[in-house]
């Protein structure tokens, strides 16, 4: 019996790691934003790479996104998002701790109560009404918070174009999220299928404009991934300075 159950749960975590590796695969895709541009010793296998994403974005998630969009209305739509954000809150609430962030901890902890209950499962975003906001994060930002360098860049269909440590981070957070726990594989797989199409949904006109207008889309989405990550970092540790001063604390 104990080991038909190991065999069953063993099974579950098969599944919940496919699901993840899609939801991954397909926000990744989505996903158009390391601190240098120029570092990447490996672009002829991440273009292979990125054309791969590309026929994934083309044939899978594109025309989900196009049918979730004009199905669902906008504001339908930013109830999804907001839902999808405060289920993620783990994430940034761990990071902020292992950041050393006591106030991002605390505005991250409190917004998921209050937008959880009085907010009806997140849907409506009542801490942001009342004032209460915080930073988005994650274990790539620890990390680089901690000295470890982006690493050379490295486009994954997996798991999006990060660099060999963000790429690492988002693995990590993948574990904090609640996803993984739940019991019904079914209901792991539709919540991160419905991070996936909000996300592709939420830089829907950004992603459309990169493939008609760019002449080299693959350097435009990793241009942007580069500085907006960078610009990330540098707001993480200018926000961890601010909420240790204010504690009374110097770094």
């Amino acid at each position: 019996m104990s080991h038909s159950l190991s065999g069953y749960g063993l099974k579950q975590w098969r599944l919940k790691a496919c699901a993840l590796v899609l939801a991954a695969a397909l926000s990744g895709c989505a996903t158009p934003a390391g601190e240098n541009v120029d570092y990447d010793p490996w672009e002829p296998m991440n273009r292979g790479l990125y054309r791969a994403s590309y026929v994934i974005d083309g044939v899978l998630l594109k025309p989900i996104t196009e049918v979730y969009r004009g199905v669902v209305p906008e504001q339908g739509r930013v109830m999804v998002h907001n839902a999808v954000e405060n289920i993620a809150s783990p994430i940034t609430f761990g990071n902020s701790v292992l950041q050393g962030d006591p106030y991002n901890s605390f505005a991250t902890l409190w917004r998921f109560l209050i937008n959880s209950t009085f907010g009806i499962a997140g849907l409506f975003d009542v801490a942001t009404e009342i004032g209460l906001t915080n930073r988005k994060t994650d274990f790539g930002q620890t990390l680089a918070l901690y000295g470890v360098e982006s690493g050379p860049y490295l486009f994954l269909p997996v798991l999006g174009p990060p660099g060999a440590r963000d790429g690492l981070g988002r693995v990590f957070d993948a574990f904090m999220h609640p996803a993984m726990y739940v019991d019904d594989t079914g209901s792991s797989v539709a919540l991160w299928a419905t991070a996936a199409v909000d996300a592709r949904s939420e830089n829907y006109n950004l992603i459309n404009d990169v493939y008609k207008s760019s002449l080299d889309p693959y350097v435009t989405f990793r241009s942007g991934y580069v500085q907006r990550r960078a610009n990330e970092i540098k707001k993480a540790r200018a926000d961890r300075k601010a909420s240790w001063k204010k504690a009374g604390f110097t770094e």
